[in-house]
């Protein structure tokens, strides 16, 4: 095939009924990137043979090295249909653009940027594995943005050679593997049915199921090259079999059969005990089969040259009499059924072009905008019919921003020459003008070696810039023009913040990782956009006019759960690591940093792979130092529990009841400390936007600042208003029977939530007293009302610390039982002038509410990973030895009907998890890879301060408990860690001390 060069390509966006936008998107290791190195070979960028073993779009090392996708790459393709008409052949250009993405559950951020920007979306399916995982997560994203998918049922060929399945057998497997993709469908459309406000109708589900007789399902095997989709198989028998193609495409899936006597198809009802083969089998699946077996099972060369002359195509002598079955089968299968074909028909068969995809998706996505209503008119109707004149609004998106060599760009790189202009210079060294020739066509490469000035260039370190990665919605781009650039805080209702003019630097067409100059981009077409370094950081919008919409919407599927601190080797470059930490935030829309109050420079990661690229990306591109990394840092959170293991210290004082005293016992506070159940913290951890919209009302003031949530949790939180959430608190806390403390009367008292004014902590003032407000005959002396702000103060700070390692309690009730201050007006400490009252209250109060929180069972709540394992039955055992080694449990298994494997659901602390993925691949040889997904937090059922007690604890454990609490090792990890106080013997049983002489 021949190359196609990126200067055909840039007058095919002109053209936007010719043009395709889609995206693959796939759990990891499903073929993505080898599916997509077959559509390069078809515009020569790679040799056919070659394709799925380069592997064009995984540039990365740390993507080659581990064989799987980490950052989503685009490429733009030229595909050639010619189709038949009644008087003439009739032929259509189509740009295809293809964005590769990642598979990995780390990555899932790349899968939101790519989908947003696309129109369509190929799902690939392993079909032996079938749906895991991370293909539920690509659904629901495809789903949630509205773009026309297309299933690929890929990996066909292990059906064949690893399962050895007969085609019926195969069939019956297919059949299911679509059941289960279209159950997951619709499982979305019942969740958005049940989502929809009153006035708004219902939606029809016609059309949103894979079904192969609809041209939305491929079957292929992106390693052999080949790939078909049934009307393929309609067309060819249409002839031979004297029956419309349209009525064969409907018949060839499913339970339909040909009666060979009278040439008719039949239902299964109609076979009459008659054994026969359905359709599909018949003369799809027989035929591939045969190929399979002839060339790798059986090895019979003579049965494929009667195939080969059957089909009507060439393989030539030396493919015939190869070693390699793998030669053989690209041979047949490219001129048979070349991958290529397939997938790019259905894509400009399926996937919408953008004018018609913006018609059906503008106004949805239009209408998740804040203020949607205060948008200019002209915009919205430019973005849904995808107008691309230069006089309509200009309306871009851009998802995400990636970092390239400076050398990279191509205002660096030397122009090359074409065999015309190489002819010339021939000529002109011959004719003896070479110096005119070369100042004419290329770099004068003698003045670059005498410039010093370009010597010194190329000894300069190589400097990265980012290019955002963008679609552009309605209007032309041009280079030079000026342009608003939308922040992600920016709203249509306030138009004059968060917006910045600038003028566009450069524009290009994305080839990987190339980059092609262009001139103008008008609307429907995926590209790059350069300049914008300084003005944006991960995400924005475009636009030639004020008062545009804000499409910056992308949601991370994975909060960072994994930490570290990173420090340079060498403390002089400090600088160098700052600035490269903030390239590391621009280039990935998913890490964040943070500088902590101790001065540490701490990195948030999804996972343990993608904490990995992080400082790998850190060291060599963007900081180039040396950096020191902390061991990872993972969340806790501290609760306390009513446990059999109470030890009561005053019998005549209830649990958790503390009296403490403040300026020389002028002032006595008493309040006591009980744990919520499980339940009520559940509900308060799912309705923060509840509790602050409560604060903010009884309050009458907000506290925006304090929050720290995503936009997908709020906009998936439904606010209850300030009576409902009242009433639900009471009844949560009703149906709890274990509190000893009864708040329910008091919960009209509510003072504050914590952490961070939000969370699932109480804090309650039983005394009613703090909500009178100061009178002029109260003088200067203090009231209970003065104290209540300090007493919040130390209520956050106590719950955003905990007593155990400092880490965010969750589940407690504080409640201000009474306050009683002296009453006597010569007592100058105890006015509302004296500088020391805030402090010692702050410092009496958190002491008062840890012991209260001590009194009680404490635990730690650890954070979890959900894990998914797909092994053999030989390797099972394995996984479980690993799973339990790492404090882990397994929660479900079960085996996928018609294949060998199981599929295991195990839940693992993060704190353990680090290593595991190696670990697992290690035990089972590389038949097992887990999929590690947040999972939330859960309790660890042991007391961190637990001893031995009892006669029968004792007799088994000793004095000493042998046992390992790995609670308290948890704990005092965490201390350490933070530099607090650590309660712990160096040195035991020590015998001598030694003295070494010098």
């Amino acid at each position: 095939m021949p190359v196609i060069p990126p200067e055909r390509l840039a007058p095919l966006q002109s053209n936007q009924n010719n043009i395709r936008n889609f995206t693959l998107l796939a759990h990891v290791d499903h073929g993505k990137t080898t599916l997509a190195d077959s559509l390069l070979a078809t515009n020569g960028i790679i040799s056919s043979k070659l394709a799925g073993t380069v592997r064009y779009l995984d540039f990365r090392e740390d993507e080659i090295t581990r064989g799987i996708t980490m950052k989503s790459s685009a490429i733009s393709l030229f595909f050639k249909v010619i189709s038949q008409s009644s008087e003439k052949a009739v032929e259509n250009d189509y740009l295809i653009n293809l964005i590769d993405s990642p598979g990995h559950v780390d990555f899932s951020s790349e899968v939101s940027s790519a989908s947003r920007l696309c129109d369509g979306a190929f799902i690939l399916i392993d079909a032996v594995e079938g749906v895991c995982s991370q293909t539920i997560t690509v659904l629901r994203q495809a789903w949630v943005d509205k773009i026309k998918m297309v299933l690929v049922i890929n990996k066909m060929d292990r059906l064949v050679t690893e399962l050895k399945l007969s085609p019926i057998e195969a069939h019956h497997h297919l059949l299911r593997l679509v059941e289960q993709v279209n159950a997951v469908i619709g499982t979305f459309y019942r969740g958005e049915l049940m989502n929809l406000d009153e006035m708004e109708e219902e939606t029809s589900d016609e059309g949103i199921y894979f079904s192969p007789e609809q041209g939305n399902v491929i079957f292929a095997s992106a390693s052999d090259g080949w790939a078909f989709f049934l009307d393929q198989f309609s067309d060819f028998y249409e002839k031979k079999l004297g029956m419309k193609s349209s009525v064969l495409t409907k018949c060839l899936w499913g339970d339909y059969y040909l009666d060979p006597k009278t040439k008719r198809i039949l239902q299964a009802k109609h076979l009459q005990g008659r054994r026969l083969k359905p359709l599909f089998v018949q003369f799809v699946l027989d035929n591939i089969w045969a190929v399979y077996n002839s060339a790798i099972v059986d090895r019979d060369l003579e049965k494929i040259e009667k195939i080969v002359k059957t089909l009507n195509i060439k393989v030539l002598p030396r493919d015939m009499k190869s070693k390699d079955p793998r030669n053989l089968l690209l041979a047949v299968f490219q001129q048979w059924l070349p991958l290529s074909t397939a997938i790019l028909l259905t894509a400009i068969r399926k996937i919408p072009c953008p004018i018609d995809a913006q018609k059906d998706r503008a106004l949805k996505v239009l209408k998740t905008t804040p203020h949607f209503e205060n948008v200019a008119p002209e915009i919205a109707t430019a973005m849904s019919h995808c107008k691309a004149d230069k006089e309509e609004p200009m309306l871009a998106y851009i998802s995400k921003m990636v970092a390239f060599s400076e050398r990279d760009l191509p205002q660096q790189k030397r122009r090359q020459l074409t065999a015309e202009q190489m002819h010339e210079l021939r000529q002109a060294k011959l004719a003896g003008s070479l110096e005119d020739s070369v100042g004419s066509l290329s770099v004068n490469e003698n003045e670059l070696e005498e410039n010093p000035e370009n010597k010194d260039h190329e000894e300069e370190e190589e400097k990265d810039v980012f290019v955002g990665f963008a679609r552009i919605y309605s209007g032309t781009i041009s280079v030079g023009q000026q342009v608003y650039v939308y922040g992600p805080k920016y709203d249509p209702a306030n138009p004059d913040e968060h917006v910045t003019k600038v003028t566009i630097e450069s524009l290009y067409l994305m080839m990987g990782q190339e980059l092609f100059p262009l001139d103008t981009v008008p609307a429907g077409n995926v590209f790059a956009i350069g300049g914008l370094a300084g003005t944006v950081l991960r995400t924005a919008t475009l636009c030639s006019l004020p008062k545009g919409p804000n499409l910056v919407g992308v949601s991370q599927q994975m909060e960072p759960i994994v930490r570290v601190a990173v420090e340079p080797s060498r403390p002089y470059e400090m600088s160098k690591l700052v600035a490269g930490l903030d390239m590391l935030n621009q280039s990935d829309p998913c890490v964040q940093i943070s500088a902590e109050q101790n001065g540490e420079h701490v990195i948030m990661c999804a996972g343990e792979i993608h904490l990995e690229r992080c400082l790998k990306d850190l060291r060599e591109r963007f900081a180039k130092i040396e950096i020191q990394a902390s061991q990872p840092i993972v969340p806790f959170r501290e609760t306390t529990i009513a446990a059999p293991d109470i030890s009561v210290n005053d019998k005549e004082a209830p649990l958790g009841f503390v009296n403490t005293s403040v300026a020389s016992d002028g002032i006595q506070i008493k309040l006591s400390v009980s744990p919520l159940p499980s339940n009520l913290v559940n509900f308060l951890l799912d309705h923060e936007k509840t509790i602050e919209s409560f604060m903010h009302h009884i309050s009458k003031k907000g506290r925006n600042g304090d929050l720290e949530r995503s936009d997908a949790q709020k906009q998936k939180e439904e606010i209850l208003s300030s009576e409902d959430f009242i009433t639900t608190i009471h009844e949560l806390l009703s149906n709890d029977t274990s509190i000893k403390n009864n708040i329910t009367d008091y919960l009209d008292s509510i003072m504050s939530f914590g952490p961070k004014r939000v969370g699932p902590n109480m804090l309650i003032d039983k005394t009613g007293s703090m909500k009178k407000v100061r009178q002029e005959s109260d003088g200067s002396r203090l009231i209970p009302f003065d104290l209540g702000e300090y007493i919040a103060t130390a209520f956050q700070i106590s719950t955003q610390q905990g007593p155990l390692c400092a880490e965010p309690v969750q589940g407690i009730c504080v409640c201000i039982e009474s306050i009683e201050i002296e009453n006597g007006q010569e007592n100058e400490v105890l006015t509302i002038g004296n500088p020391q009252i805030p402090g010692q209250v702050i410092s009496a109060v958190r002491e008062a509410i840890k012991q209260g929180f001590l009194a009680w069972s404490p635990r730690l709540l650890l954070a979890m990973y959900s894990c998914d394992v797909q092994a053999t039955a030989e390797v099972l055992g394995r996984v479980y030895g690993v799973v339990a080694k790492r404090k882990g449990r397994i929660v479900d298994e079960e085996m996928k009907e018609g294949t060998p494997f199981f599929v295991v659901k195990a839940v693992i602390p993060v704190v353990e998890s680090f290593g595991f993925a190696v670990e697992i691949l290690k035990r089972t040889s590389g038949a097992a890879y887990p999929q590690l997904i947040f999972h939330g937090f859960e309790m660890l059922d042991e007391n961190p301060f637990w001893v031995p007690t009892t006669e029968e604890e004792l007799e088994d454990l000793g004095e000493l408990a042998d046992r390992e609490n790995i609670a308290k090792r948890y704990m005092l990890n965490v201390r350490r860690r933070k530099g607090l106080l650590v309660e712990q013997k160096v040195v035991e049983k020590a015998e001598k001390q030694r003295t070494l002489k010098h």
